[in-house]
């Protein structure tokens, strides 16, 4: 690895600032956005190598592929910060992929976290390499929609592990302000998180009018992320083909390793993996149809407390926030299953596979809090919908903030009584 480290080093001094090129309109320009000043720097340095080798399978005469990179550089006698800046990943005249610098910003820690950078960075890669469809990759750390700690956190952390974080309406707000850089697409092809807890319900939904699918895991995530060398070329495949191919080979990746954990290390994970893609044209069915269940049992739903929903699969242990154990991430189409007679969940059903399109897990899945906190390890899993859904314990006072700010979402005002 430390070769590679080096490479990538070399490749950001030896190619300087290149002015954006204006010309003939690409089949497809993704954006890669690495808010990577934290605890996962190293793994962005690799995940951009691998990069450099997915896009030897890529025409980049009808393709750009444009990262956005903050991290920080660990060496044996110190660290080193990346400064923040926009790369071109291309070929060179002898065919080789090289990293050419677009647009390097002055250091600022918080400043990947934030909804005026994010917009900077999505002018600067759209506008400048315009084409007839785009990608975004949103690679971090994540958690969500939920509110953390002392800031709120969705996506993204900057300034190293107890750094600033993004909230879900920031988030909505960059990505929002950056469909305006996409001429006549409008919207993104895919938005694919790589980052822990993203493909909730609420998040989805709140995304929803920004992207044909959304790309992600209702539960952590393997701090290695997608193995880009293989998974590449499938970004690069228009609709729903393209992101379930991608979402198979990403799987499959994981799950050939898998052997229930036994030895796993970031350098070699058996702990398994899930993902799903979602098809952001479905959502309002899914949600009309959630609206009419839940409005079937909302007297149920106002009394509903932690120990009702035990034997509903879960997606995170008892974590601790503000040293207060809490349950976040249940499975949504589990939750629904629990809640509703089986004549409701048959039509529900079938608007949930409308909207997933792809749901793959592994029998148990890694989870961090289950060893810090005293959990029993990796997490069965026994139900897997594709979507994690947030459970409203209004009785619960340690709640309370929480489902104060759960009420702003779209997802609540569109589907609770």
């Amino acid at each position: 690895m430390k070769y590679k480290l080096i490479a990538f080093l070399l490749a950001i001094f030896l190619f300087s600032c290149a002015k954006e090129e204006q010309g003939e309109v690409s089949d497809r320009t993704i954006l890669v956005y690495m808010a990577a000043e934290n605890s996962l720097s190293q793994y962005a340095l690799e995940d951009a190598e691998e990069m450099v080798a997915g896009m030897k399978e890529i025409d980049d005469s009808r393709n750009n592929l444009l990262v956005y990179l903050d991290a920080t550089m660990y060496e044996s006698d110190g660290t080193t910060k990346l400064p923040p800046a926009i790369y071109r990943f291309r070929k060179n005249k002898s065919g080789e992929v090289v990293k050419e610098m677009v647009y390097q910003y002055p250091e600022q820690d918080a400043s990947s976290v934030t909804a005026e950078r994010m917009c900077d960075v999505f002018k600067r890669a759209y506008s400048g390499h315009q084409a007839k469809s785009y990608g975004l990759v949103l690679w971090s750390h994540g958690d969500g929609w939920i509110p953390y700690m002392t800031s709120l956190r969705s996506f993204g952390q900057d300034g190293g592990s107890s750094g600033p974080m993004m909230d879900i309406f920031d988030l909505e707000e960059a990505i929002q302000k950056g469909t305006a850089y996409l001429g006549e697409a409008q919207r993104f092809d895919f938005i694919f998180f790589d980052a822990c807890y993203m493909q909730s319900v609420e998040v989805a939904y709140q995304l929803r009018s920004y992207a044909n699918y959304i790309v992600g895991c209702p539960m952590e995530t393997p701090a290695l992320g997608s193995p880009y060398d293989e998974v590449l070329p499938y970004l690069f495949t228009e609709g729903e083909p393209g992101v379930k191919a991608f979402a198979s080979i990403y799987y499959d990746s994981y799950a050939r390793l898998y052997n229930g954990g036994t030895g796993s290390s970031n350098s070699h994970w058996t702990s398994g993996a899930s993902l799903s893609v979602i098809r952001t044209d479905a959502l309002d069915s899914l949600a009309e149809s959630t609206r009419q269940i839940y409005a079937s049992y909302k007297e149920r739903m106002q009394s509903i407390t932690e120990a009702d929903v035990s034997s509903v699969q879960y997606f995170d242990h008892n974590r601790r926030y503000n040293r207060v154990p809490m349950r976040i991430y249940f499975d949504f189409g589990d939750y629904i299953r629990y809640l509703s007679a089986d004549s409701e969940y048959a039509p529900w059903k079938q608007a949930l596979d409308a909207a997933v399109v792809f749901a793959q897990s592994t029998p148990t899945c890694y989870c961090v809090s289950a060893y810090i906190y005293g959990g029993n390890g990796d997490i069965p899993i026994r139900a897997f919908s594709g979507l994690s859904s947030y459970v409203l314990f209004e009785e619960d006072g340690k709640y309370a903030e929480w489902n104060a700010y759960y009420r702003q979402l779209d997802w609540y005002k569109q589907v609770y009584p």
